[in-house]
C-alpha cells in the first residue's frame, strides 16, 4: 500500500511537470536567446515540437514496457494487456518520429540551446521512471512471499526504461562533452610525432675557427 502511494506521487508529479515544461523551456530558452549574438527565429516552433516530441517518446516507452509485461507476465487474460499495450506504443511511435523528422526541418543544428535542453530534461524524466521501476524491482525481489505479478512489472519496466536511460545519457553526453571517441583514423597510436627535417647544408667549407693551423712564426 505504501509503495503505491509513493508511485502515485512520482506520478503526480510527472504530470505537472509535464504540463509547466513548455512555458518553462519557453522563457528559458528566450532569455538564453537573448544573450546570443544572434537571433534564434524558430524558438518557440521548436520548443513546441521538442515537448509533443519527448512526450510521445515516454507513451512510447510505457506501451513498449506493457507489451513487455504481457509477454512475461503469468496473467490468464493477457489479451487486454497487449491491446492497452499497442494502444499506447503505436500513436506514442507515430508522433515521435513524426516529431523526429519535422525537428531535421529546423534550424536545430546552428541554434542547438533548444535541444540541449529537451535532451537533458528528457533524461531526467526516463531516468526519474528507469529508477523507480528499479527500485520496485528490489521490492519485489525482497518481498516475502509472492509479489503477484508485480515483479515482473518491474522487471519490465526496468528493461524497457533502464535501457533507455543508457541511450538517453549517452546521447546526451555525446551533445554536451562532444564526440570523445579514439584519435581520427590517419593518427596511429603509440607513434611518435615525426621530427622536424634537419636543416640543408651550406655549400662549402665549414667555417675555421679563430688563429692559424699550423701556428706560424715570424
Amino acid at each position: 500500500m505504501i509503495l503505491m502511494t509513493v508511485f502515485g506521487q512520482v506520478a503526480t508529479y510527472i504530470a505537472i511537470v509535464g504540463l509547466l515544461l513548455p512555458f518553462v523551456l519557453y522563457v528559458v530558452a528566450r532569455w538564453r536567446a537573448q544573450r546570443e549574438p544572434a537571433v534564434d527565429p524558430q524558438l518557440g516552433i521548436k520548443v513546441a515540437l521538442g515537448y509533443f516530441m519527448v512526450t510521445a517518446l515516454q507513451v512510447l516507452l510505457a506501451g513498449t514496457a506493457m507489451v513487455l509485461y504481457a509477454i512475461i507476465s503469468s496473467d490468464e487474460d493477457k489479451g487486454s494487456i497487449y491491446r492497452a499495450g499497442f494502444g499506447l506504443l503505436v500513436p506514442g511511435a507515430l508522433v515521435y518520429f513524426s516529431h523526429v523528422s519535422l525537428l531535421k526541418m529546423t534550424n536545430q543544428d546552428a541554434f542547438p540551446a533548444v535541444k540541449r535542453m529537451l535532451a537533458g530534461y528528457n533524461l531526467l524524466l526516463t531516468g526519474l521512471i528507469g529508477m523507480s521501476a528499479l527500485v520496485a524491482a528490489f521490492e519485489a525481489l525482497f518481498q516475502k512471499g509472492s509479489s503477484h505479478g508485480f515483479g515482473r512489472a518491474a522487471a519490465a519496466g526496468v528493461l524497457v526504461y533502464g535501457s533507455a536511460w543508457a541511450v538517453c545519457g549517452w546521447k546526451f553526453s555525446r551533445m554536451v562533452l562532444g564526440d570523445r571517441g579514439g584519435p581520427p583514423d590517419n593518427v596511429v597510436m603509440g607513434d611518435k610525432p615525426p621530427s622536424a627535417p634537419p636543416p640543408p647544408a651550406q655549400p662549402g667549407l665549414p667555417p675555421l675557427g679563430g688563429g692559424a693551423f699550423p701556428p706560424i712564426s715570424r
